[in-house]
């Protein structure tokens, strides 16, 4: 695992110095090693953490010509079958590595490449002969990209941070940006904090010549739920254990010390089952808790590392965890209001001290329908909904019966289902001057779920989560920690080949109430009671959350935080927000929102110095 940097001066030559400072800012992202390559007006530079072929994966890498140079952050999981490929069509290799195969499979297919790929992966390819730069992001967003543009400079990176050193940085605020983070907790592609800098999305590429000129992000794939497959309830059973036992597989090619994280649900327990059954010695894994019971899972993970014979390890966090939000406000680079970003740094900096290497069971609840909110999402539509009468129905129900009906499968009802501050708050936060910054609906938002209108109620909400929840939230979350303490995470449950299966799954297999009442994740639960017993399958859904409710709370360890950091004078957010709202979402603890501020608040303090 990697960072990536790059620019294209329109005004001068490149520059040594400034290529080095957009990689020395990234180093927690690759400790060993880096270099960079200059040509003319243009200059490209890596930061290495070595995973796979240790000793000749060094970048920037060129093709045997030295016409192509990659930089490129990431693990293609199906590269020696690349590589066999572009062999039998008479390419040679000098090294054993990934990166080597992804410059002569763009040599041979160009932008088709993508198509061919399996993996997590960012990378720009810069073309000598063409002088342009190739740029691509894989197909979830597990790697983050992003691609600066000025009047004089244009610039791409891993990271936020890199930026903040070019020569004339525009560093203007977006504050549409933010009033999106505020509704949604987090800052949905392409927009960033600032203006001038875009996120590359998932499953697109784009091209930049040497003088300039950027593409538009082109999508080179997307998942489909319309191809459903006809199968008995057994069958499905065994090809989902196929598929996941297929990708926990692939995704176990390392040089290097690995192990998994073990929260105790379903799906990373999953993940550690088939580690344990493909492996000849024991797995290291990784479990965070609190002092909270109401929080505190550990008590289900030390059970499935015994049942699998785990190396495990533990840790508590507490109130004073929070020490840590200005070094996570630094590295997100943008305001993220994920308050599990403190345990996920705490598990990685856990994982790091034994192993250079993780899987993490990411991307069950999207990919196999296992989130509360698909079942809020589907109690709140009408039974005929269901039915596949909707068109024909719903406007005479909804004439006769308008307060049994208040609710249709909209863009609107997914997001007051899924929001954080609803539009109440948010208006009331903002000062007048600022009311414009108010977003109605996120635009990219309306192009995605405009895609959902011929699949099924819980497809729908699927399809949006991998767009958006999964990718900018979840994948950000954990790219992020996991790279600040130089440890690579895998996730084969966000994997091409898992989530084109899955999406063949008719919706009654994954959710239904059947049993008397609504349950997720039907198929991976049954895989789960091979060895696991009722209670421990069926509990109730515990996200990896923190008890912010508590530590916020009038007699809380972090009230006082809540004074000194929300609504003392010299509080940032006095620019922006009412002091009164934030008053009364402080008396009513309202907690995701006041972290939301928190967050907000460092972010803005460090971004005024």
């Amino acid at each position: 695992m990697c960072g990536i940097a790059g620019y294209i001066s329109l005004n001068s030559a490149a520059t040594k110095v400034i290529i080095e400072q957009m990689t020395d800012a990234i180093s927690h992202r690759g400790p060993d090693g880096f270099g960079h390559k200059i040509f003319d007006n243009v200059a490209i530079g890596h930061r290495r953490l070595s995973i796979i072929d240790i000793s000749t994966g060094a970048q920037p890498m060129s093709n045997e010509s030295e016409t192509l140079w990659i930089t490129y952050n990431g693990e293609l999981y199906n590269y020696l079958e690349l590589k066999n490929e572009l062999v039998s069509y008479g390419y040679k290799f000098r090294t054993n590595s990934d990166t080597e195969v992804i410059i002569y499979a763009y040599q041979k297919w160009q932008e088709e490449c993508l198509q061919k790929f399996r993996g997590m992966f960012a990378f720009a390819i810069l073309d000598l002969t063409n002088k342009n730069i190739f740029i691509a992001k894989d197909h979830f967003g597990i790697k983050p990209l992003f691609i600066y543009q000025s009047a004089n400079i244009i610039a791409f990176g891993s990271e936020l941070q890199q930026f903040k050193n070019l020569p004339a940085f525009d560093n203007t605020i977006d504050l549409n940006a933010i009033d999106q983070y505020l509704w949604l907790q987090y800052i949905p592609a392409p927009l960033t904090v600032f203006k001038q800098i875009k996120k590359l999305k998932a499953g697109h590429f784009v091209s930049i010549d040497f003088s300039g000129k950027i593409s538009e992000q082109k999508k080179y794939w997307d998942i489909d739920f319309s191809k459903k497959q006809i199968k008995t309830k057994n069958e499905w059973l065994e090809a989902t254990d196929a598929v996941i036992k297929d990708a926990v597989r692939s995704h176990l090619v390392s040089d290097v010390p690995f192990g998994a994280f073990l929260s105790g649900g379903i799906d990373s327990s999953l993940v550690v089952q088939h580690m344990s059954q493909m492996l000849n010695k024991n797995v290291e894994t990784f479990s965070i808790g609190f002092e909270e019971e109401a929080y505190n899972e550990l008590k289900f993970s030390e059970q499935v590392a015994k049942e699998f014979k785990t190396n495990h390890h533990t840790e508590i966090v507490k109130p004073n965890a929070i020490e840590i939000l200005p070094k996570l406000v630094k590295h997100y680079g943008e305001p993220f209001g994920d308050s599990s970003c403190i345990p996920t740094y705490y598990v990685c900096e856990l994982a790091r001290k034994h192993v250079t290497m993780v899987l993490s069971g990411d991307g069950g609840d999207e990919a196999f329908a296992g989130y509360n909110s698909y079942i809020n999402w589907l109690k709140y539509m009408p039974q005929f909904y269901r039915k596949g009468f909707k068109k024909a129905i719903y406007p005479l129900q909804e004439k006769l019966f308008p307060l049994r009906y208040p609710k249709k499968d909209t863009l609107e009802t997914w997001i007051s289902i899924n929001q954080y501050l609803d539009t109440n708050w948010r208006t009331n936060l903002w000062q007048n001057q600022y009311q414009g910054q108010i977003a109605v609906l996120p635009e990219e938002f309306e192009q995605l779920f405009n895609r959902t209108k011929e699949y099924s109620l819980t497809n729908k909400v699927q399809y949006m989560d991998m767009k958006t929840y999964l990718n900018f939230d979840i994948l950000t979350k954990v790219d992020t920690a996991s790279m600040m303490h130089s440890l690579e995470v895998r996730t084969p449950l966000v994997d091409k080949n898992v989530w084109e299966f899955a999406a063949t799954i008719p919706e009654e297999f994954n959710i239904n109430k059947n049993s008397g009442e609504w349950r997720g994740k039907l198929l991976l639960k049954e895989l789960m009671l091979k060895n696991f017993s009722n209670e421990f399958v069926h509990r109730k859904k515990q996200g990896f959350s923190i008890p912010l409710d508590k530590w916020f709370s009038h007699k809380g360890d972090l009230n006082q935080l809540l004074h000194d950091k929300l609504l003392s004078p010299n509080s940032v957010l006095n620019t922006y927000f009412n002091v009164n709202t934030i008053t009364k979402m402080v008396d009513e603890n309202q907690t995701s929102g006041l972290w939301l501020l928190v967050f907000l608040e460092e972010w803005l303090s460090q971004y005024k110095k």
